[in-house]
C-alpha cells in the first residue's frame, strides 16, 4: 500500500498521461518565485535608472534638496548604476528559469545586498523595510536550496 505523499508525488509529475524525466513538484516553484522577483526588482531598478538620468539636470532639483539627498551631487551616475543594475537583473532573473549557475549565483548577491542595505533603513521605514528583507531572504533560500542544477530520474 503507497503512502499518500508518494501518491501526491506521482499524481504531480505526471499530468495528463505525461510522465517527466524528472521530479519537477521539488523547488520548482521557489525558482520560479526568485526568477520573477529579481526580473521584478530589475524593471523596477531599470525605471529608476532611467527616471534619474531623464532628471539629473533638472531644475526641480534645487540647493535645497540637494542638501537633503546624498546622491543628488550625481544624480546621473547613480541612474546609470540603477540602469546597468536594472539590465543584469533582468538577464538573471529570466536565466534562472534554466537554472543557469551565473544568475543563480547574481540572483544570490544582489538578495544578499539588498537585505544588508534594507536593514540600515529599519528604523526609519521598519515595515516596507522588513517586508523587503523578508522576500529577500526567501529569494536566497529559494536560489540556494533548488537553484542547483535538475538531476534525470
Amino acid at each position: 500500500m503507497s503512502s499518500f505523499a508518494e501518491s501526491a508525488a506521482r499524481t504531480e509529475s505526471s499530468v495528463a498521461g505525461y510522465e517527466a524525466p524528472y521530479d519537477e513538484a521539488v523547488g520548482s516553484g521557489w525558482v520560479a518565485f526568485s526568477g520573477v522577483m529579481l526580473t521584478l526588482a530589475g524593471f523596477l531598478n531599470l525605471v529608476d535608472g532611467l527616471w534619474a538620468i531623464d532628471r539629473s539636470d533638472s531644475p526641480l532639483i534645487t540647493d535645497q534638496v540637494k542638501d537633503q539627498l546624498w546622491y543628488s551631487n550625481s544624480l546621473e551616475t547613480w541612474g546609470w548604476i540603477y540602469t546597468i543594475a536594472g539590465v543584469v537583473l533582468i538577464a538573471a532573473g529570466i536565466a534562472v528559469f534554466s537554472r543557469s549557475q551565473w544568475a543563480r549565483w547574481i540572483g544570490i548577491f544582489f538578495a544578499a545586498g539588498s537585505m544588508v542595505i534594507n536593514m540600515m533603513w529599519v528604523f526609519v521605514y521598519p515595515i516596507p523595510a522588513l517586508i523587503h528583507v523578508a522576500v529577500a531572504s526567501m529569494v536566497v533560500y529559494g536560489l540556494t536550496a533548488y537553484g542547483g542544477k535538475r538531476s534525470a530520474a
